[in-house]
């Protein structure tokens, strides 16, 4: 993927998600810092929730758009859209200009993540993708360990604004690497690449019949996300019940948006859509309490507490680095359901670490187990699913990804914060709270492994496979 003409290209996509992981970790940090100067605390929550609402309608809007008409303007205008948001939020003085800011960054990365997969699905042959997708995991890796560090040192001795601004020459840069292979690839379900032009038409135009109202749908996904967002931040029976309609609108509308048979988690690609999904769930719903369990209930400083989030990180890029071993042989259904089960060791281990006074590295290890099956399983899906997606239909199932994914992680959230609000003890003495938070999660872990199971039979290998086989297979 570093060779001749590949060389440019694979820098390129690197460097979009190295821009996306970026802004994601480092804008985070200096978040409130810039939301006290733009006098925007009271709707707080809106810098965070704009980008949600944006991404969710991005993603599938471009994913169609990448099946009708290809890849090109989704990854091009995303990233121009995706800079002009970020300038926007950099010369903000008022809180809703700095959320139109926001809900830009939304819009142009929604749609140029998901572009990005169509792109890799078309310009690289299918041995080697697991590499490829090795590259944009480890692309998350120096943004998770530098990011918080050098964003949080900015806003604080010079001016928070910097951090915006310091994300777009990766933009630029990225967009002036990519542009021959997203170029080569443009066209609906990969023309240039020896399709008949008139059959991925004739795809395209079937594809996009039963696609009606998609992007209508994704806005109530939207819609219900944020109810989901809100309800899980109140207590007592108006935040629960702000969340179950928020819910039930969420069902409704994946329902519309991902493969039929998704959320009953049926045989082939839509339990490989529900495992992931499912996965990034659980894995991200504990750790979002893992700091506060590691200082409420262990002792531990806030530096120490996240150091396990960075062993995950670590973790992660060891787990994709494995997974894109060019010398692997293993199915991609066993090995997402490996990954799966790492996953499920590390969240035990986490909840061994609230009843057991065992010490806290032990912690540590558990989210670097956990991140090591994630590493595993979310570039083994993403093979695994545009292997067995045919031409017009690579950018819908690229989007179905993303949302199962955002869909997991809202929910199993929310209801790690339902579970934390009901509880009742008073700091320090919160063992049952969170200890009934990992089971949680750990349920919902061995649902993903069962869906995990229940992948197509001929799911490609990692090596020795052509570049058609697996849509033909499908």
């Amino acid at each position: 993927m570093f060779s001749g003409s590949l060389l440019r290209p694979t820098v390129g996509i690197t460097g979009v998600v190295t821009a996306a992981a970026f802004e994601t970790i480092a804008v985070s940090t200096a978040m409130p810092e810039a939301v006290k100067a733009v006098n925007g605390l009271g709707a707080y929550a809106w810098a965070f929730n704009g980008v949600v609402i944006a991404t969710l309608v991005a993603t599938v809007a471009g994913g169609d758009y990448s099946d009708r008409k290809g890849p090109k303007l989704p990854l091009i205008g995303g990233l121009i859209v995706f800079a002009i948001g970020l300038l926007v939020c950099a010369t903000a003085q008022v809180m809703p200009i700095f959320v139109i800011g926001r809900v830009l960054q939304g819009l142009g990365g929604g749609a140029a993540i998901v572009a990005v997969y169509v792109v890799v699905a078309r310009g690289y042959e299918a041995k080697i993708r697991p590499q490829v997708f090795s590259a944009l995991a480890a692309a998350w890796i120096v943004p998770s360990l530098v990011g918080p560090f050098i964003a949080g040192a900015i806003a604080e001795f010079w001016t928070w604004r910097v951090v915006f601004f310091a994300v777009v020459p990766i933009v630029v840069i990225a967009m002036f690497l990519v542009w021959p292979l997203v170029s080569a690839v443009e066209g609906p379900g990969g023309i240039g690449h020896g399709q008949d032009k008139d059959l991925a038409d004739a795809g395209a135009q079937t594809a996009q019949s039963s696609r009606s109202g998609r992007t209508r749908w994704a806005a109530s996904l939207a819609a219900g996300a944020v109810l989901v967002q809100d309800g899980g931040r109140r207590l007592g029976l108006i935040g629960a019940g702000e969340a179950l309609i928020g819910l039930v609108i969420v069902g409704f509308a994946l329902q519309r948006l991902l493969p039929r048979g998704s959320l009953r988690l049926a045989r082939g690609l839509p339990s490989a859509i529900g495992a992931r999904g499912l996965l990034a769930g659980a894995f991200f719903g504990a750790q979002a309490f893992v700091p506060l369990m590691l200082v409420d209930q262990r002792g531990l400083g806030l530096t120490l507490a996240g150091l396990s989030l960075t062993t995950s990180s670590l973790g992660w890029f060891l787990g994709s680095w494995w997974q894109g071993r060019p010398d692997l042989t293993i199915h991609r259904d066993r090995l997402i359901s490996v990954g799966a089960l790492c996953v499920f060791v590390g969240i035990v281990l986490m909840t061994l670490t609230v009843t057991v006074p065992a010490p806290a590295i032990i912690a540590g290890l558990a989210w670097a187990v956990g991140g090591f099956g994630m590493g595993i399983t979310i570039p083994a899906v993403n093979v695994w699913v545009l292997g067995m997606s045919s031409g017009e239909e690579q950018g819908a199932n690229s989007a179905a990804l993303q949302l199962g994914d955002g869909a997991g992680v809202l929910t199993c959230t929310a209801l790690a914060g339902v579970i934390y609000g009901i509880g009742t003890a008073p700091a320090g003495q919160q063992q049952v709270t969170f200890l009934s938070i990992f089971v949680t999660m750990t349920a919902v872990c061995v649902v993903a492994i069962v869906a995990a199971s229940r992948l197509s039979v001929v799911a490609p290998l990692v090596t020795q496979v052509s570049a058609t086989e697996p849509a033909r297979d499908a």
